[in-house]
């Protein structure tokens, strides 16, 4: 998977046209084939663009910032991706006419090792559902299957106090740096009830309960939400496996909340906005 050509070429055209003040995507870190994300604002510097299997962030996550705000932006998205650009259109945070949007049809991004990353193995939307431009052919998926996640599944298969104990353990190595917070797309409040220096609900302190109740909040907070880019765990310097949160919040809303999946159609305002008498409501207390 390699689309560095096009989007060198589809970049240099839209600043070309005085259609983008600034493309939004991704380079070589200058140390091995790894990427990092960057921000072309001149037209001499798009030649440092490049896409493979390495471009493994999420850009909208970009989209936040004042580099971008009040700004035509070009965007790389994937299928993931481009469901948080999906969500950030639907609850206004930003407007579609000032974004040129180049999607992907992704095969999946790898890591270090070479190995394809667990969400794209257990990817449901590997194309991008918003775009101007579409690179690559796409999956031809016409209905969408729901995959558990396999993390998720076995967590469910131990005993609740070894659960419990588990969960603890990663909760204790929290570092409340909020790395996740700052690296998700849907996480734009400019002030953060879980921010350590902020903290408004509760105690901030750097504790194994504050973590809790950070982690809890900002997990329920994406329920609904999250698209499973898991820029939140590239982020994190502990190496936590938060995606166990959110996969677990998203196998459950599917199942009760009328099969929703995030950011998947356009303009759907998210499972909480949902309602129908044949809901479920056995889980309610």
């Amino acid at each position: 998977m390699n689309y560095t050509k096009q989007i060198q070429d589809i970049a240099s055209q839209l600043f070309a046209e005085g259609k983008i003040d600034v493309f939004v995507g991704y380079r070589l870190n200058g140390f091995d084939d790894n990427q990092v994300p960057v921000l072309i604002k001149d037209p001499q510097d798009v030649h440092k663009l490049v896409f493979t299997d390495k471009s493994v962030f999420n850009l909208v996550n970009y989209l936040k910032t004042d580099h971008t705000r009040r700004k035509r932006v070009g965007l790389v998205v994937k299928g993931c991706d481009s469901r948080s650009l999906n969500l950030m259109l639907t609850e206004n945070q930003v407007k579609r006419e000032n974004i040129y949007v180049v999607g992907i049809c992704c095969e999946g991004v790898t890591d270090d090792a070479g190995q394809k990353m667990q969400n794209c193995v257990d990817c449901m939307v590997p194309d991008a559902v918003v775009s101007d431009e579409l690179l690559g052919t796409a999956s031809g998926a016409d209905t969408l299957t729901y995959k558990m996640n396999a993390d998720v599944a076995a967590l469910s298969n131990i005993p609740l106090t070894e659960r419990a104990a588990y969960f603890e353990e990663v909760f204790e190595n929290c570092i409340r740096c909020n790395a996740c917070r700052h690296s998700c797309p849907l996480c734009y409040c400019a002030k953060c009830c879980i921010d350590q220096e902020t903290a408004t609900l509760y105690n901030g302190a750097n504790t194994t309960s504050a973590a809790f109740h950070a982690l809890m909040t900002w997990s329920l907070h994406l329920a609904g939400r999250c698209v499973d880019c898991r820029n939140c765990e590239k982020a994190c310097p502990s190496h936590l496996p938060l995606h166990l949160l959110h996969k677990q919040n998203e196998s459950v809303i599917f199942e009760n909340f009328q099969e929703h999946l995030a950011g998947v159609i356009p303009e759907d305002r998210g499972a909480f906005y949902k309602y129908s008498l044949k809901d479920p409501d056995d889980f309610i207390m």
